[in-house]
């Protein structure tokens, strides 16, 4: 944890607790990428970042919900129950966001996907003229099985 938040300090004010001193967590390594990385290679590092957050925030909120409840039970005040009710809620909404997170990723990977398939405009056929209109011939018997057959 960092500096308590003013949401950090409401809560301590409304339930007449006090507020611990910030504890130092290691730094994480930085994301490194490539500047040859597509867009795809960004939106997933960025997904699981996201994803990671979102599942910290998610963990956090619970802890906190536990230890509010407590408070809460043993001293019977509306207040501390209704702070409760609000983390719940909180933790509900993260979990909304991961599932649209999820949703969101599901959706990307399809259009990179269908932006990968080939299309040709133009084709050259490399042949004699004569292979060329036997081809065409054929394509035609093939169309038209009952068509009159030139020789």
């Amino acid at each position: 944890m960092n500096e308590p938040t003013p949401v950090d300090m409401n809560l301590a004010k409304a339930l007449d607790l006090s507020i611990p001193e910030p504890e130092v967590l290691p730094a994480r390594a930085p994301v490194r990428v490539s500047a040859h990385a597509g867009a795809t290679a960004d939106a997933d590092i960025d997904y699981r970042e996201v994803r990671d957050n979102l599942k910290r925030v998610i963990m956090q909120s619970e802890e906190a919900t536990q230890s509010i409840l407590e408070v809460a039970q043993d001293s019977q005040n509306p207040r501390a129950y209704e702070v409760v009710a609000q983390l719940i809620n909180a933790n509900l909404e993260a979990n909304n966001k991961l599932i649209t997170l999820h949703k969101q990723m599901k959706e990307i990977k399809k259009e990179e996907e269908s932006r990968q398939t080939n299309i040709t405009n133009n084709s050259i056929f490399v042949g004699s003229t004569a292979d060329l209109q036997k081809m065409i011939r054929d394509m035609r018997r093939k169309e038209l099985p009952d068509a009159p057959q030139a020789g």
